[in-house]
């Protein structure tokens, strides 16, 4: 039995790109190890991915090396497909809350503060 990606849409209401000038290719399955099923993932988390497996999963931690930030929510279920945005302009107002030192580790990604 292989992966079976699902896509769940629905909407924040509260757009959090400005601008998205590239995205990883070909996508990710969301890595659902230690997370809990039917949460949400706001956009503009960071991510860190694995170009092997095609796997990625959102991380708080300052020692951790992000890929990029969540382009959209993400409903956290078995094989939720996301992509990464890393190159583009943030409302860093609007998304969840990046360290200094996370941002330090994704040069390609702005975070604006304007609203």
């Amino acid at each position: 039995m292989g992966l079976q990606p699902v896509k769940t849409t629905f909407s924040s209401g509260v757009p959090v790109w400005q601008k998205v000038d590239q995205t990883a290719q070909g996508g990710f399955v969301l890595d659902t190890t230690g997370l809990t099923l039917g949460n949400t993932i706001a956009a503009g988390t960071a991510i860190v991915i694995d170009e092997a497996t095609r796997k990625a999963k959102p991380t708080t931690a300052d020692t951790d090396t992000p890929a990029g930030l969540l382009y959209e929510d993400v409903k956290i279920e078995v094989g939720a497909t996301l992509d990464v945005v890393i190159a583009g302009t943030i409302y860093a107002r609007r998304g969840p809350a990046v360290s200094a030192a996370l941002k330090a580790k994704m040069p390609r990604i702005t975070f604006s503060n304007s609203f």
